[in-house]
């Protein structure tokens, strides 16, 4: 398992922007210079059990979210080996079924699988969130750094032992519509420490949540289904903190 490697941290530049605005134009941020990384992989097979409403797929609240397939690091805390990260990793549909019972020498679905990198480093089996958010953001812009370091590590340190997850989208580089790539991917999850999943999307499939080119944009979705709660284009303000909470295990924050 290839251990995080020392990078350059990044150039962070003028980041004194309002806290809570989107960001639409490049803020002049430096990164590790582009370079493309090898073809993607055919994408991993969607599971049967995997949600397919009879109505198609859609990217707004209340709709189901297509199984999308990126390049990433599982946890690159532990690992910057490139890998395969969809969506249907996090489905979680038994995890408020108290009639499940997985079959005879079946894995409990309501956990991530022995040998699963999300497992990686764990004494235990490590279970599978009640809420995911998708957190869409570009190297260039000043709110997504901002947000990078000093938003989400408090965040997701609060809500993962409560069913929380983020998955991180690196959507663009240091160039406003320049595509992010893997080196991009390294650089910013080893400045940010980050140690949650994180990937690119070469084949743009959520460009349609960011609407062009203003970013973060974040959307949460509840697990059990996969059908996407709520969907932001701006810094996500208390109410979208508060909304992402309702999802997670009852009473939790409360301890």
């Amino acid at each position: 398992m290839a251990m995080r490697s020392t990078l350059l941290p990044l150039l962070l530049g003028a980041l004194a922007l309002a806290a809570l605005a989107g960001c639409a134009d490049p803020s002049g941020n430096g990164l590790i210079s582009e370079h493309m990384p090898s073809p993607l992989p055919p994408d991993a097979a969607i599971p049967v059990e995997y949600p397919a409403p009879a109505a198609g797929f859609g990217i707004t609240a209340g709709a189901i979210i297509q199984n999308f397939s990126f390049q990433g690091f599982q946890d690159p805390e532990l690992s910057t080996d490139l890998s395969t990260v969809q969506l249907a990793d996090f489905y979680n549909p038994h995890l408020d079924d108290p009639s499940y019972m997985p079959l005879p020498g079946a894995d409990d679905d309501r956990f991530y699988p022995p040998g699963s990198l999300y497992n990686a480093g764990a004494k235990t089996l490590q279970p599978k969130p009640r809420a995911l958010l998708i957190d869409i953001s570009s190297v260039w812009c000043g709110p997504c750094n901002q947000e990078a370091k000093d938003v989400l590590p408090g965040r997701y340190a609060m809500y993962k032992p409560c069913g929380g997850q983020f998955l991180f989208q690196l959507a663009q580089g240091p160039n406003s519509g320049t595509p992010a790539t893997e080196q991009n991917l390294l650089a910013w999850t080893s400045a940010y420490k980050v140690n949650y999943p994180s990937s690119i999307d070469m084949l743009n499939q959520l460009s349609t949540l960011y609407g062009g080119q203003t970013f973060p944009d974040e959307v949460i979705i509840d697990t059990r289904t996969m059908a996407i709660v709520s969907v932001v284009t701006a810094v996500p303000d208390d109410e979208f903190w508060s909304t992402y909470e309702g999802q997670l295990t009852p009473g939790c924050l409360a301890h």
